[in-house]
């Protein structure tokens, strides 16, 4: 069988190994693409959390001063 074996034979491996490896890259690559897109969107949604929580602890602070300004109290 080591008689059969040519250079021609091996380029042609490799040839297919290389093939496979760059259909791999290119997997990768998207999926590490797909990732980013995650992350940014998660990062989107972080901020609106937090947009919601500032506005929401304003509300609180408007409505204890205008509680105050009434006398208004649960005793």
């Amino acid at each position: 069988m080591a008689e059969n074996v040519t250079n021609e034979l091996i380029f042609e491996i490799l040839k297919a190994i290389q093939e496979k490896l760059d259909r791999h890259e290119r997997i990768l690559k998207d999926l590490q693409a797909g990732q980013i897109r995650i992350r940014e969107e998660l990062n989107g949604l972080r901020g609106d959390d937090i947009r919601r929580e500032v506005l929401q602890a304003q509300m609180d602070h408007r409505l204890e001063r205008i509680e105050k300004r009434l006398n208004l109290s649960d005793a």
